[in-house]
């Protein structure tokens, strides 16, 4: 097996799905990319924007050019916190909650689609999902 292919096939898989994501979208100040940023924060009661960095591998720049978006179009709040001021939540509105929806459904049809077309089993997802995972959490030492 090319091991080296297996890089190639997650990044194309993840940018056809992103340009999939874009022909789909039609939420207002929401684009692909900061659809991963929303569904992140809808995912935990808040979260900061380090911790965001931290699980999608993004750099701060993006997360706070993001958020200043996000923030602006009212899908999520940034709130500092009172014991730590040099800490800010980032907590989910019930604007982005609906939008959340929305991104799911259509995140769940695309990967719909291509199980369908592959015939892929839920033993077969269940064993990749667990195994990316697992690299995912020891690929987070690469500093």
């Amino acid at each position: 097996m090319d091991i080296i292919k297996l890089g190639k096939f997650i990044g194309a898989l993840h940018r056809r799905f992103q340009t999939a994501m874009s022909h789909e979208l039609t939420l207002p100040e929401i684009n692909a990319s900061n659809a991963n940023f929303l569904l992140l924060i809808s995912d935990n009661n808040r979260i900061t924007a380090k911790q965001i960095t931290t699980e999608l591998a993004i750099n701060k720049g993006l997360v706070s050019r993001e958020m200043t978006h996000l923030e602006k179009a009212g899908y999520i709040t940034r709130i500092s916190d009172d014991s730590d001021h040099r800490t800010t939540w980032i907590t989910i509105t019930p604007k982005g909650t609906d939008a959340c929806k929305t991104l799911r459904q259509i995140k769940e049809e695309l990967w719909n689609q291509i199980l369908e077309e592959t015939h892929t089993t839920d033993t077969d997802l269940k064993t990749v999902f667990n195994q990316l995972e697992s690299w995912s959490e020891a690929a987070k030492n690469f500093n």
